[in-house]
């Protein structure tokens, strides 16, 4: 393995997790100065009741909640945005708890622009303006299915994308009781990501020994925990191993860029509404095969990462590149039953593949080819 000397990696995020970790809310709220945070919450939180076992973590604490505000549903809007922000000033609130995943994250780091840049318009930031050097406190607390970007630097809204170092989180609370997956499918997408996100980083020609730091145990907490996670959703450990593997997989993947199947599950959902997840998890083994068959190098580790060091030492130097991406796939086997089976089960319609394509061809800044992409697609299909 070659080891590079020169290299950038960025994660400010403090990671808590285990037993009682929402305990540790309060303390790590005072570290902040900050005592009155706002809630922010998908609507499938409270409908699970985790908003009762959130709220007892703070019982015995000085900290008051100063909003809970869950109504937020799949898609991140500037409205909600707005009256997020107008609740966090009215109350007098001073940090933002993000609980839950996806949609609820993005408005969370929405009000956190507004409030901190004291406007009540995203636009200028949209339109290129840098954001603020220091946002407000923020907390992210997985909550079960997730989209990849929580624990990173991005930011959707009205599917309009930011990306900036200082949307990481600064801190991440996995905490049992709060990660365990409602469904099979909600598991299975989550997991799909993950998966994505830890493999394309270890596979990934600009990849670095932080990158790997990350993605490596991700990797290994996906390939010990997915089975048991897709048999039973349910399961405290798996759920909990699996919510990690999620949020390490997406710090690695924040620095060392998107897939090819993340671009172009991106750009297919903006095109026909359907989920980065399911389209990721469509995707993925095509990707993942296109990749195997370039002419580039691949970097072994991913065997490692993927299969643990007995496997990796015991098969021939020269079978180990392809080996790790075939004991990858067989770690994806496991969510086959609760995902689509191709892009045209979803009623996506074949002539969005190309626009698709052509979009993440060009987000990818030349790391990947539009016939690279349209291939995948057409397979995917």
């Amino acid at each position: 393995m070659q080891i590079q000397t020169n290299f950038e990696f960025f994660n400010q995020s403090k990671i808590i997790s285990g037993n009682c970790a929402l305990d540790n809310i309060p303390f790590e709220l005072t570290g902040y100065d900050a005592r009155k945070p706002l809630v922010i919450a998908s609507r499938k939180v409270t409908e699970r009741g985790l908003k009762k076992t959130f709220m007892k973590s703070f019982y015995d604490s000085v900290t008051v909640i100063g909003a809970f505000f869950d109504e937020i549903d799949d898609y991140a809007g500037i409205t909600l945005a707005q009256r997020g922000a107008t609740l966090f000033r009215s109350r007098g609130c001073d940090s933002i708890i993000a609980l839950g995943g996806g949609a609820a994250v993005d408005i969370a780091r929405a009000v956190n622009l507004l409030v901190t840049g004291k406007t009540d318009t995203l636009q200028p930031y949209l339109d290129g303006a840098p954001l603020p050097a220091h946002l407000k406190p923020m907390i992210y607390v997985p909550a079960g299915a997730s989209r990849g970007t929580e624990a990173a630097n991005i930011m959707t809204i009205d599917n309009r994308r930011i990306v900036s170092d200082v949307l990481f989180p600064d801190v991440v609370i996995l905490d049992p009781r709060m990660t365990r997956s409602c469904c099979a499918e909600c598991a299975a997408q989550s997991a799909a990501i993950a998966i994505e996100q830890a493999a394309m980083s270890i596979l990934d020609e600009n990849n670095n020994p932080m990158i790997d730091a990350y993605a490596y145990p991700a990797m290994r907490y996906l390939a010990e925990n997915v089975k048991k996670g897709m048999k039973k959703p349910g399961n405290r450990d798996a759920a909990l191993a699996l919510a990690n593997a999620s949020v390490m997989a997406a710090v690695a993947s924040a620095n060392a860029g998107p897939g090819i199947a993340r671009l172009l599950a991106e750009e297919l959902e903006t095109l026909s509404g359907v989920s980065t997840g399911i389209l990721i998890g469509i995707l993925l083994p095509h990707a993942l095969s296109r990749i195997a068959n370039r002419k580039n190098a691949l970097r072994d580790e991913l065997l490692l990462a993927a299969a643990g060091m007995e496997v990796y030492s015991a098969t021939p130097q020269k079978e180990r590149a392809i080996k790790g991406v075939e004991v990858t796939l067989e770690i994806y086997g496991n969510l086959k039953r609760a995902l689509p089976a191709s892009l045209q089960q979803l009623n996506i319609q074949k002539h969005l593949l190309a626009k698709a394509a052509d979009a993440a061809a060009k987000r990818s800044g030349k790391r990947y080819t539009e016939a690279d992409c349209l291939a995948v697609l057409d397979h995917a299909w």
